[in-house]
């Protein structure tokens, strides 16, 4: 099952820990999608992934406001 994280309303750093404890709710080989604003640092995100084993599929940048970042927790 995969799962949606809207944290657009967020300013760093609480993106990435709102993230990190969502994934680690997660059942293994869920998909988590989050939507992000310009204020979030995708390197954030890729550093999470690093520390915590979870694969960062794709980042996307819709406008200058919005981003996704795909997620899957191993």
């Amino acid at each position: 099952m995969d799962y949606q994280l809207d944290l657009r309303q967020y300013s760093c750093p609480l993106p990435v820990l709102m993230a990190k404890k969502a994934l680690d709710n997660l059942p293994n080989n869920t998909i988590l999608t989050i939507m992000l604003n310009e204020q979030s640092a995708v390197q954030d995100f890729e550093l999470l992934c690093q520390q915590q084993g979870y694969q960062l599929i794709s980042w996307q940048k819709f406008t200058a406001l919005d981003w996704q970042i795909i997620i899957r927790k191993s």
